[in-house]
């Protein structure tokens, strides 16, 4: 009898191990149908002749024999879709001599103004829209059938939600140090931090430099890199609330790699625009 369990128990392994190697191949798949969608769109390519249509090809026969054909398909569309869109942006980014400029109603002069009013504030992502859909899902699937890990995701998430709400919700201080220092013990408040210490503040050019006693390094022991990314990531709802733009949150140092405190700096996230664009 007992020679037959380790058998079992080894049958179970290999089918979890082949549905995680499954899943992984689908997540590797949809990656590379949206990539080349990405780059058909971007440069106008014809997706049915040539390299484009080989490769294709090869990703569709991968997702036949996977049966997730029409998943990847959609990747593959909306890629395309994206890089499209893409194109379009470095298309109406092109010098003015060659850009069309909308007319208005009360002649040239107002161009300048009908051309201020199109432009939207860029800022540099932390990580693609894609990048983080699919991270999402390769944690969860990680987690699937495992209720302790599951509870953990949910409470994460939760919980930087909650804080993310709390933060923006808080009253603004008569200056802009005020709002940061508030931000700041509310952190205290909550416990993400038992003590912290403004290195540095400028307002005019959103940037701050900031000593914390993390309690994510202290209950997590030792780490070769700084390791206070969760709280890096609420920094920057500080950021926002109190500079009113997408703030960037850099950990320097860690207590976790020995250090006395973990050191943040907060850079404004938008990309600087170039003249004439």
């Amino acid at each position: 009898m007992r020679s037959s369990e380790p058998k079992c128990v080894g049958g179970l392994l290999m089918l979890h191990r082949k549905d995680y190697l499954d899943d992984l191949a689908k997540a590797k798949l949809a990656k590379a149908a949206y990539e080349l969608g990405l780059e058909v769109g971007e440069h106008g390519h014809l997706d049915t002749v040539g390299w484009v249509g080989a490769e294709l090809r090869h990703i569709m026969q991968q997702a036949e024999e996977l049966r997730v054909a029409d998943i990847i398909r959609r990747r593959y569309e909306f890629g395309k879709e994206k890089g499209h869109v893409r194109r379009q942006g470095k298309y109406n980014q092109a010098p003015s001599a060659h850009r069309i400029r909308p007319q208005g109603p009360v002649g040239a002069q107002a161009a300048p103004e009908a051309l201020q009013a199109v432009k939207h504030d860029h800022f540099a992502e932390r990580v693609s829209a894609e990048e983080g859909i699919w991270s999402t899902i390769s944690v969860m699937r990680f987690a699937r059938g495992n209720e302790d890990i599951q509870s953990h995701l949910s409470n994460l998430f939760a919980g930087m939600s909650d804080l993310h709400d709390r933060i923006m919700q808080m009253p603004v201080g008569r200056t802009p140090d005020r709002t940061f220092d508030s931000a700041l013990s509310m952190l205290t408040d909550v416990g993400w931090i038992s003590t912290y210490e403004v290195k540095f503040f400028d307002e005019r050019s959103s940037m701050a430099n900031i000593d914390t006693t993390s309690m994510l390094a202290r209950s997590f022991g030792k780490c070769d890199t700084p390791m206070c990314s969760p709280l890096g990531n609420v920094m920057e709802t500080v950021g926002l609330k109190t500079f009113g733009k997408p703030t960037l949150a850099v950990e320097e140092a860690c207590m976790a790699q020995g250090n006395d405190h973990c050191t943040f700096k907060l850079f404004p996230r938008e990309v600087p625009r170039e003249e004439g664009i």
